[in-house]
């Protein structure tokens, strides 16, 4: 093992037990992950965040959790990636997800007051692909295997084998992974 692997293993070891013990029973994870860079995870009292194995962040992570996050096995959070989950925000193995991304499973709700919001759950599937400066917002479901575009807004059910492309109105372009017609 080279010099340089050692302390970066160290390192993520580090931040790693530092977010198991800042935030106790709330997290889920195995402590061996790559943080790189600045990780802000923040856990609320009563909420959940479950981290799956081999997960790597990319530096200006953010995370904030007042409700149940999971996520799935070998994900990847490029640079400056924003999740706030107040209710329920689901995310599968294998996800790939790209520079300046936001997810967010709430609206604030102005017609009753700047406090209150209106929730409703984020699910992505196994092996999704999502592009550069995407934004996901409550209720949105994207199926397993789908690509979101870079700079799309997503706001409601991406099927499976799905390429979201969003411009001026919404596109979908269906494939067949296998190359079957």
């Amino acid at each position: 093992m080279r010099i340089k692997d050692f302390f970066t293993n160290s390192k993520n070891l580090i931040k790693g037990c530092c977010f198991k013990f800042q935030n106790g029973k709330k997290l889920h994870m195995d402590i061996r992950q790559n943080f790189e860079g600045r990780t802000h995870i923040s856990i609320k009292k009563d909420a959940q965040l479950t981290l799956g194995r081999g997960t790597y962040i990319k530096d200006g992570f953010s995370l904030d959790v007042q409700g149940i996050c999971n996520i799935g096995n070998n994900c990847f959070f490029n640079r400056n990636v924003s999740i706030t989950c107040l209710k329920n925000i689901q995310i599968g193995n294998n996800v790939t997800v790209a520079n300046n991304v936001v997810m967010v499973d709430h609206d604030h709700d102005y017609r009753n007051g700047l406090g209150k919001y209106v929730t409703k759950a984020i699910t992505i599937g196994d092996n999704v692909w999502i592009g550069a400066n995407v934004t996901i917002l409550k209720g949105s479901c994207i199926g397993n295997n789908a690509v979101i575009a870079a700079g799309s807004v997503v706001f409601r059910d991406v099927p499976a084998y799905t390429t979201y492309i969003q411009k001026r109105t919404n596109h979908f372009i269906q494939h067949n992974i296998n190359g079957d017609e």
